[in-house]
This record gives structure tokens, C-alpha cells and sequence, in this order.
């Protein structure tokens, strides 16, 4: 727990300065946090060993705590929490403008504790302190005291979620959690007597994989150095259809490696519907179909129409979830109800029912309390729980490591219920709402996810562990949070990242704005869209259970037109896929098992690079070298 507290504390600062100052490679947002990856690659690598040599090594239940401590740790570091937070409950002080008239519509409605009240801090929290000047610590205690509750309450309620949801998935549907192969095969046979690395480390084919990115990427990067090393292009654009389709491609080295474990039809499922997307967007260009204007947070990658399809799947997916763990969901409150332990679980099930119940009363109160009406409370945290474990559910089986939604409750909620209904109080609070509901690609809910499987088998589920994991979040809270204020009192929020101090803050509320100013009637239209792709996902759940032949996988369809999906990661999807066909063919499983340590290899090496990159440009005074994102 020393060590895991330690490296997370490392991770809450490195991670804000690679992305806000030196503008890199995301290192701490995804379901798979690069910074957690490298430092594990040490840990394992190098001080394990060492440690073993001197007799005091790590046991492999030891490694695997500090490998979910730092898990858990990163969301909170960027994307999950701190770099939302601050920049949202700033930005629409700093932005308001008498052209955007956020001073009449937004900064009135906003309870008082959630932002700070000193305009000055504020200012000097974007422009920079002059010099010889203190940082106003005392204009963020009472906001920061304000949200963290709120914050720990959720992360409370989605670590019960996972420890109900823990037995269905690993046990009872036995699914298969790509992203945990890497570091479970890393440390595999660690405690094997003169064994100093396990098996996946010691395989040459691990190393030739790892030789590929760690070449490519860093010759692109030298070229940030010298004019010499002319860069190796692995993105562009391809222009279908006389230019009427454009179809972005990347070779995407960690999705190919980590999708090489994905099942077939998973990995089909996806491409596929991302082809026909692209078809339907074609169709809808040239009938010229059009739904309105795109919505807060959602995803980027097409036109709200697929958006609101995907969205309807997503909705479904979750009912599907719930119904399916219907047994073991009863199971579980039977045990509570006669005060049963549980066996195999973190939490007792009287401890985890009781806590996700609490926990949810207390969130709604919570936002009722700063500014929503409590049925859209209800309606945001029920949605917002919704949203996470649908995407939680797609990332245990598909093994993406940047998976976002479709669409955002707050979207769904705003263009619903419209502002007149709703009222500027709701809608300010809606867009605040961003801070903890936002960059869905890192989120808790797979963090904890992933972890209760990493630590399912290894013996009796040990209590102690909620303890770590609270350990790490607030130890990722506190780093990350005193250190994005030195940051941004330093340099200045606007000389930092652009999306962060510029993007983020303003997009929530310039979307409520406009659609105060300018409601549009398209709600129905927007409903028959959901309505359309939860009836095809219900079609396809249903081919699925009853048809053994059915090719195509429900979960391919809620994210095939994501941003994610769309410009980081269909095209290696589609290679995974033709690779692992091809060899399972003519080689089996034999020749699939032997190959596993090559694409291993690719994603570990470019996620070694693309850390070892920020630490170089960093030192050399480089920014916007970003070689992995998604």
C-alpha cells in the first residue's frame, strides 16, 4: 500500500505536467493509464527483482495491489476529475463576456459554494500570478470542500456497483477482460523460486513488438529535433464517394496488440458497423437528413442522427446487463438480508446493497442541494450510472482502451425536456455537471472494474483493499489537485493545455446557451432515432441468445461511430481482427498462444515511448508531441 500510495503520488503530478505543460501523450486517461503501465514495467522489471535477489520480493498478490492502486489512482489525476474540475468551476467566471451574456444566464444561477467567489483568484488562476505573489489558497477551500464529498460519494457508489456486478461478469458470464492480460501475464510466475522476470518479459517475441513502436515513434519524434528524421506518416484520410465520405485511418499499435485478444466477433462487430455508419452517413448526406446541432459531450465522430442510434443501443445494453444479472442480483440480497459475508467479494453484500442505495440518495440530495430540481437529479445520476456501466460492460469484453459513449445524460436531458421546462437554474447546473461526468474514455467505473477482476482468484477476497483503493484516490486527488493550481498560478491556465483551460470550460455552456437562445423542435425526431437504435440492439441481443451461427456482437453497435472508434481505432481493429483470423486458421490455437507475447509487445512499447517521450520533450523544452492518445 506504501509503494502503490507512493507511485500514485508520482503519477498526480507527472500526469498534469505532461499533459498541461508539456502537451504529450495522454498519460493518465484511458481504461488503460500509460504512466500506471510504465511504472509497473519498472516495478516488475527492475525493483522486483532486485528485491527478490535480497530475499524481501514482492509477493504476486503484493504487485497486483500496487498495479490497482495506481489504476485507480490515474482516473482522478486529468480527465476523470481534476483537470475538469478546476477549469469548470472557473471557466464560466473567466469566459463570461458581455457578447456571450454568461454574467445574466450562467453566473447568477451558480450556488455559491461550487465556484470560487473571488473573481481576482479566478483571473490570476487563467493570466498567472506576477511575481513575488502568493497563491489565494483560501478562494478554493470552501468550492474544493464542496466537491470532493460529492466526488468520493460517486466513487463510493460505483465501487458497490462493481462488487454486484463482480460475480456476474467474472464468474457467472466469465468475461474476458483484455485489458488485465498485460499485467497479469507480466507477473504471472513472479514468485517461481530463481525465476527474477515472469514468462511474458523473458519471451523474445515480447521485445520484438516492443521494438516496433519504440522505433517508429521515436524516429517521428526526432523529427521535433532535427528536419533530418522526416516523420513516418500512420494517420491520413481517405476520400470515398467523390469526396462525399471522408474516412480518417491510424495504425493504432496498442489497439492492434490488445484487440488481438478480443473476440473474433466482437472485433468484426465493430468494423463492421462502423462501415455501415460511414454508409448510412453517405446516405444521409446525399437525401440530405439532418437532425440539428450536435450535443455537450457527445462523441465527435458523427452526425447526432448515428449518435442518438447508438445511444438507444447503449440504453438497451445496460437493461440487458441488469436483467442478466437478475439471479445473482437476487442471490445477493438474500445474503444481505440474512447478514452473510460473502465469499469472494471486497464488500459484503449487505455493506455494497446498502452502500449503493445510500450512496445514490446522497448524490441526489447533494444536487438538489447546488441547483437541480430533484427529478432531474434523479434523472442525471440514474443516467449518469447508466452510462458507466454500459461502457464498463463494452470495455471488460472488447478490451478498448479508449472507449467513450454516444451521448452524455445531460445532452438527453436538456434537448428532452427543453429550457422552458428546465429553466436556466437547471441548465447551469447541467453544465456543471461536466466536472463529473464528462471525459467518459477514463472513468472510475472501469477502473474498479478491472480491478475486482485482477484480484478475483487470488484467495479470499481481502477486506483491506477498499482501504488501498481509498488511499490512492485521495492521495491522486490532493497531488493532483495542489499541483494543477501551482500550475496554472504559475504559468498561466492559457498558456497550458488548450483543451483543458479554453475547450472544456467554455463548450458546456456556450451548448446551453445556444440552446436557451435558440430551442430547437427536433426532440421527437431525436426520440424516434434513440427509439430505432434500441430496437436494433434489441434484434440483436435476441439473434445473439437464440442463433449460435449469428455473427455479429450487440456491443459492436453502441460505439462503432465514437470518436474514439472513428479516428483512433476501427482501422486496427479491422488488422486484429484479419491477423488473428489468419492465424488461427493455419496455425490454431497453438500458434495464437505462441504470437500473444508480439502484439503484447506492441502496446507495451508504445506505451513505454510515449511516456519516455514526455519525460525527453519535457526536459528539452518540446510541446505537442503527442504519439498516443486513444
Amino acid at each position: 500500500m506504501l509503494v502503490g500510495a507512493g507511485l500514485v503520488g508520482a503519477i498526480s503530478l507527472i500526469g498534469p505536467w505532461g499533459f498541461l505543460v508539456v502537451k504529450g501523450s495522454q498519460l493518465a486517461s484511458n481504461a488503460m493509464p500509460l504512466i500506471a503501465v510504465l511504472f509497473f514495467l519498472i516495478l516488475v522489471g527492475l525493483v522486483a527483482p532486485v528485491l527478490k535477489w535480497m530475499g524481501k520480493g514482492f509477493s504476486r498478490a503484493e504487485l497486483t495491489t500496487v498495479y490497482v492502486m495506481m489504476l485507480v489512482g490515474s482516473v482522478v489525476v486529468v480527465t476523470g476529475l481534476t483537470g475538469s474540475l478546476l477549469p469548470m468551476i472557473t471557466g464560466v467566471i473567466y469566459y463570461a463576456t458581455p457578447e456571450n451574456n454568461w454574467d445574466a444566464l450562467f453566473v447568477p444561477q451558480l450556488h455559491p459554494w461550487l465556484v470560487p467567489q473571488d473573481a481576482e483568484a479566478v483571473r490570476l488562476f487563467y493570466e498567472g500570478l506576477p511575481r513575488g505573489m502568493d497563491i489565494p489558497w483560501g478562494a478554493w477551500v470552501l468550492p474544493l470542500a464542496t466537491w470532493i464529498p460529492f466526488i468520493l460519494v460517486f466513487y463510493w457508489v460505483t465501487l458497490c456497483t462493481g462488487v454486484l456486478l463482480r460475480g456476474q461478469w467474472v464468474e457467472n458470464e466469465r468475461l474476458i477482460y483484455p485489458l488485465i492480460r498485460l499485467p497479469q501475464a507480466m507477473i504471472e510466475d513472479v514468485e517461481t523460486p530463481g525465476q527474477w522476470w515472469g514468462w511474458l518479459l523473458r519471451s523474445r517475441l515480447l521485445w520484438l513488438g516492443f521494438a516496433i513502436p519504440l522505433l517508429i515513434d521515436s524516429w517521428n519524434s526526432l523529427h521535433n529535433y532535427h528536419e533530418a528524421f522526416q516523420p513516418l506518416r500512420l494517420n491520413g484520410y481517405i476520400s470515398l464517394l467523390n469526396g462525399q465520405v471522408g474516412v480518417p485511418v491510424r495504425l493504432n499499435f496498442p489497439v492492434l496488440g490488445l484487440c488481438y485478444l478480443m473476440s473474433m466477433n466482437v472485433s468484426f462487430s465493430i468494423w463492421f458497423f462502423f462501415l455501415l455508419g460511414v454508409l448510412q452517413e453517405w446516405a444521409f448526406t446525399r437525401l440530405g437528413i439532418q437532425l440539428g446541432q450536435g450535443d455537450i459531450w457527445n462523441s465527435g465522430g458523427s452526425s447526432p442522427l448515428l449518435l442518438h442510434q447508438e445511444a438507444g443501443a447503449m440504453v438497451v445494453l445496460v437493461c440487458f446487463v441488469v436483467w442478466a444479472a437478475r439471479g445473482h442480483l437476487k442471490k445477493l440480497w438474500g445474503q444481505a438480508r440474512r447478514g452473510e459475508a460473502g465469499e469472494g467479494e471486497i464488500l459484503s453484500p449487505r455493506t455494497a446493497i446498502w452502500g449503493f442505495i445510500g450512496g445514490l440518495v446522497g448524490m441526489v440530495a447533494w444536487l438538489s442541494f447546488t441547483g437541480l430540481d430533484f427529478y432531474v437529479a434523479l434523472l442525471l445520476v440514474i443516467g449518469s450510472l447508466a452510462v458507466y456501466v454500459g461502457l464498463s460492460r463494452i470495455v471488460c469484453e472488447a478490451g478498448l482502451p479508449g472507449c467513450q459513449t454516444p451521448m452524455v445524460p445531460q445532452a438527453f436531458i436538456t434537448r428532452g425536456l427543453g429550457p422552458a421546462t428546465l429553466g436556466l437554474h437547471n441548465m447551469t447546473s447541467l453544465g456543471m455537471s461536466t466536472v463529473w461526468i464528462g471525459e467518459t474514455a477514463a472513468s472510475m467505473m472501469n477502473a474498479v472494474v478491472h480491478t475486482l477482476k485482477m484480484t478475483s482468484g487470488e484467495g479470499r477476497a481481502d477486506r483491506r483493499l477498499p482501504w488501498a483503493l481509498l488511499l490512492a484516490v485521495v492521495v491522486g486527488t490532493a497531488g493532483s489537485i495542489w499541483f494543477t493550481l501551482h500550475l496554472g498560478y504559475t504559468y498561466g491556465g492559457i498558456n497550458l493545455n488548450g483543451w483543458y483551460f479554453e475547450g472544456l470550460p467554455k463548450w458546456p455552456f456556450d451548448y446551453m446557451s445556444s440552446v436557451y437562445n435558440s430551442p430547437e423542435r427536433s426532440f421527437f425526431t431525436r426520440l424516434l432515432a434513440t427509439a430505432a437504435g434500441g430496437a436494433v440492439m434489441t434484434l440483436l441481443l435476441v439473434l445473439r441468445q437464440r442463433l449460435v451461427w449469428w455473427p455479429l456482437h450487440p456491443l459492436g453497435f453502441p460505439i462503432a461511430m465514437t470518436y474514439t472508434i472513428v479516428y483512433y481505432g476501427w482501422l486496427s481493429i479491422l488488422l486484429a481482427w484479419a491477423f488473428k483470423g489468419v492465424i488461427l486458421r493455419y496455425g490454431g490455437v497453438r500458434a495464437y498462444r505462441m504470437l500473444m507475447p508480439f502484439f503484447l509487445g506492441l502496446a507495451l512499447g508504445e506505451f513505454f515511448t510515449a511516456s519516455m517521450w514526455v519525460f525527453i520533450d519535457g526536459a528539452m523544452g518540446v510541446q505537442g508531441n503527442t504519439i498516443f492518445n486513444f
